[in-house]
């Protein structure tokens, strides 16, 4: 079987960037995959806003990744916990690709706007997809749109192949979105995604959260602000969603990974 780990950044990579990629690229030697960071790829910039979100889907279109079964993407600010050494790529067998949902969100979204990221815009961006092309999306037991993070995205090469043949053209997706006046965040890679997993009819995997759990601060709060710490004792990756990461070094950011929020001394 022939794996790779793909990561990516447009412009001068970040402190956080170089952090992740360096423990994702020693995780990748664990387990036996290949792995490849590039940089500058600037895959997709004609989109507006979030054009360089779409680099990727560079591993679904591009044919000089067709040599790989499995190819798994991740945001450069996922990090593999320390000496992680369960195979991600054992998640999916017979799936075209797994992803994995965000935990709260649909609670979250009822009482916060980021971004203009909400519940009501949520159950909108629906409508307008489900109308267009006729799918259902996934909803909670509520009722509310489900919603995937798109940071972490386990393709096989059969969902590769179906992808490439079936999804919409992004450009198609963004001008839909952008026409029906949504904010700019529904012009992104992540529902673009969401909603390609169901226009394309990809068999697609729920994966466990384990594999991007994540940290954030408690939306609508202030200086100091408390963590949301959603690892739960079980996170293989986790998704270090803390505003201004970006700037931290190495070892404060392996310390969010791998240690209890009162002993990461930030």
């Amino acid at each position: 079987m022939n794996c790779l780990i793909y990561q990516y950044w447009d412009g001068v990579p970040s402190k956080e960037c170089l952090a992740s990629t360096s423990a994702m690229k020693k995780y990748a030697d664990r387990i036996g995959a290949d792995y490849l960071f590039e940089r500058d790829p600037k895959y997709v910039t004609n989109l507006g806003k979030y054009s360089p979100h779409y680099g990727q889907f560079k591993v679904v279109f591009d044919k000089s990744f067709d040599k790989y079964d499995k190819i798994l993407f991740t945001d450069t600010d996922v990090f593999p916990t320390e000496n992680l050494e369960e195979n991600v790529f054992d998640e999916i067998e017979d799936e075209d690709v797994g992803i994995v949902e965000e935990w709260q969100q649909v609670e979250v979204r009822k009482k916060h706007t980021v971004a203009g990221i909400n519940h009501s815009n949520d159950k909108m961006w629906a409508r307008t997809v489900e109308s267009k092309w006729g799918v259902t999306l996934p909803r909670a037991e509520c009722g509310s749109v489900k919603a995937y993070n798109s940071g972490v995205v386990l393709w096989s090469r059969k969902g590769i192949n179906k992808a490439r043949a079936r999804f919409v053209p992004f450009q198609s997706y963004v001008s839909m979105i952008n026409f029906s006046g949504l904010p700019v965040f529904y012009t992104c890679d992540q529902p673009y995604l969401h909603a390609m997993l169901e226009v394309a009819g990809l068999n697609w995997k729920e994966l466990d959260y384990k594999w991007n759990s994540s940290v954030h601060y408690v939306p609508g709060t202030k200086e100091p602000r408390p963590v949301n710490d959603l690892r739960e004792g079980r996170a293989n990756f986790v998704h270090v969603q803390l505003a201004g990461a970006n700037h931290y070094n190495e070892d404060t950011l392996l310390r969010i990974v791998n240690l209890p929020v009162d002993q990461w001394n930030l």
